[in-house]
């Protein structure tokens, strides 16, 4: 047994109960087609050849009897082992998507979305045909054995022709499985690529519009789609191939059974009755025969998606949770000899700076320097190479990250804002906020205003990426929620850079709200910041070359003043 097949099982063992249950109900169905089999046979050879009256009247209750009660047995067992189905799904896609939420951004930036979706919900989703392999493999071997004792109860000649030329249905089952679940996986690996495409598409729908380029990225689309097309029909095709070699292993056994028995018919050593019922069995044996071969089917398709979901539960993160908490109240930030390296070569070198409560400190200087990898081994999205990160006087790797996490509030510039209402995106970092805390918060925000003014106020449904709002309406609401969570600790990374003139002056006074009493360490390329700032840091290919208040660094004409300092005109060059 793979790994991965023991370990679905494992997913599957609190639900033994149900399992075992639908169980019961899997043998009393199976035995109902060998029933009908002897029934016909007496309805052949005792009713109808001896003209029983009585025996005819009740013929057809017992039909209706035997069909009653295996329709409400299927339906029973169906929902109870769909139920198993679902809720095993159900919790493997809960425990993939905290998973996913647990891995470092680095990890969600390596790969598309639209392909981490088709994990979640596509391959995940596969799971469930476990199940339908465990009741197969359950009930149709039942059904075939109480078919098979059936047709020894009638004739053990017949039935030894017949089941002679079962063990050939195992040649066509083993050599598609394999093949089947090879096909399963990279169907599900190209749909990731599919999908992730169009979510691409869908996303950039303005500049490809803006470039002309439908057809281009139409062309790109239908290539993959083409590949889907093609790895569908070639899965199908190993799902479907399997069947039609049982039946041909079943024809033959019917052949057998028809030269064989109709000789002794002849030879009057058995009764016509007896072969068409004979016969019967064998037509309904067809059925759990290629049913046997779905089973392979089955799994395979649970395993692909199984194996996918194993794959992200057990992606290591570098980043060990500590066990420590952080003290409440204010707390100074440090950074002691941090050097970053992502691989390719150091990305920072010994990085010294304190941020003490109700300090402003700015880290500039031109793209690539390192700004944004030192702000990120704030919240510990990553750990550094050397040097230490701290938090109250303790090392970040010492502290649980929810409670490190619980000290931070981080305001970006692109302003993301989920599909929700203006209340629900406000209180993602303080759940149990009221009512009367929200619009505190979103007037310190200078965001109160326009909010009354939308058609359900804080109710209002704020559509994907709040697009509904204008940048700085957006930018606002992230202000609020960040006084609202009310940390001790903020960053801000460059959150007015994306904004116009009126909406950068907006923010700019909602910040000042944010800004007091917490120690703020910001990238900022312009506006107010650069003068409020208490300290700014110049960092240059990875080290922090100079430092000072503005107009400290304005008057030592070095790289601060080169990037923001005054611009000569044409004239003054001349």
């Amino acid at each position: 047994m793979s790994p991965a097949l023991e370990r679905l099982i494992s997913l599957h063992r609190p639900h033994w109960p149900k399992l075992a249950l639908a169980t019961g109900m899997m043998a009393v169905a199976a035995a109902i087609p060998a029933a009908l089999v002897l029934l016909v046979e007496k309805v052949l050879d005792q009713v109808l050849i001896a003209r029983d009256a009585a025996a005819l009247a009740m013929l057809p209750v017992a039909v209706v009897v035997l069909y009653a009660l295996n329709g409400t047995i299927a339906v029973g067992r169906a929902m109870m082992t769909r139920a198993v189905a679902f809720e095993v799904v159900t919790e493997l896609r809960a425990k993939v998507f905290a998973r996913m939420l647990s891995l470092p951004p680095q990890w969600h930036q390596q790969r598309p979305l639209g392909r981490r979706l088709t994990w979640l919900s596509e391959d995940v989703g596969q799971v469930q045909y476990l199940v339908s392999a465990y009741c197969t493999v359950v009930q149709r071997p039942l059904t075939l054995l109480g078919l098979i004792a059936s047709a020894f109860w009638m004739d053990w000649r017949l039935a030894v022709v017949s089941v002679l030329v079962l063990p050939l249905i195992v040649v066509p089952i083993r050599l598609f499985g394999r093949r089947l679940r090879q096909a399963a996986r990279a169907r599900l690996d190209k749909l990731g690529d599919l999908n992730a495409s169009a979510q691409e598409s869908l996303q950039g729908v303005r500049s490809i519009q803006a470039f002309g380029a439908e057809r281009q990225r139409q062309d790109a689309f239908e290539v993959q789609n083409k590949e889907q097309l093609r790895l569908s029909l070639q899965a199908t095709l190993a799902q479907l191939l399997p069947g039609p070699m049982v039946e041909m292993v079943a024809a033959l056994a019917v052949a057998g059974v028809i030269a064989v028995g109709g000789r002794l018919v002849f030879e009057e050593s058995l009764q016509p009755g007896e072969l068409m019922a004979f016969l019967l069995a064998l037509g309904l044996m067809n059925l759990p025969l290629k049913s046997l071969s779905e089973v392979v089917s089955l799994t395979h398709r649970a395993l692909a998606g199984g194996e996918r979901a194993f794959e992200i539960l057990d992606t290591p993160n570098d980043l060990e949770d500590g066990d420590g908490e952080l003290a409440p109240g204010p707390c100074a930030l440090e950074l002691n000899g941090v050097a970053f390296d992502y691989g390719e070569g150091h990305v920072l070198r010994d990085i010294h700076l304190r941020v003490a409560p109700g300090e402003l400190v700015l880290l500039v200087g031109a793209s690539g320097a390192g700004k944004s990898t030192l702000l990120n081994l704030v919240p510990r999205f990553s750990d550094p190479s050397a040097g230490s990160v701290r938090i109250g006087g303790r090392d970040l790797r010492e502290l649980r990250l929810s409670s490190l996490r619980g000290a931070i509030a981080l305001v970006t510039q692109d302003a993301f804002l989920f599909h929700a209402s203006v209340a629900d995106n406000l209180r993602l970092g303080k759940s149990s906020a009221t009512q009367d805390e929200l619009e505190a918060a979103c007037r310190a925000a200078q965001a109160h205003d326009f909010i009354r003014g939308l058609p359900q106020g804080y109710q209002t449904l704020v559509q994907e990426s709040g697009l509904r709002l204008s940048g700085g309406e957006r930018q606002r609401l992230c202000i609020a929620r960040a006084l609202l969570a009310d940390r001790p600790i903020l960053l801000l990374d460059e959150p007015t850079s994306a904004l116009d003139r009126d909406n950068e002056l907006a923010v700019q006074g909602a910040l000042q709200s944010l800004l007091k009493g917490r120690a703020v360490l910001a990238i900022a390329h312009r506006g107010a910041l650069l003068e409020q700032a208490d300290r700014i840091l110049v960092l240059a290919q990875g080290r922090i070359v100079e430092q000072g208040s503005h107009r400290e660094l304005l008057a030592l004409h070095g790289e601060y003043a080169r990037l923001y300092g005054p611009k000569p005109r044409d004239d003054d060059e001349l």
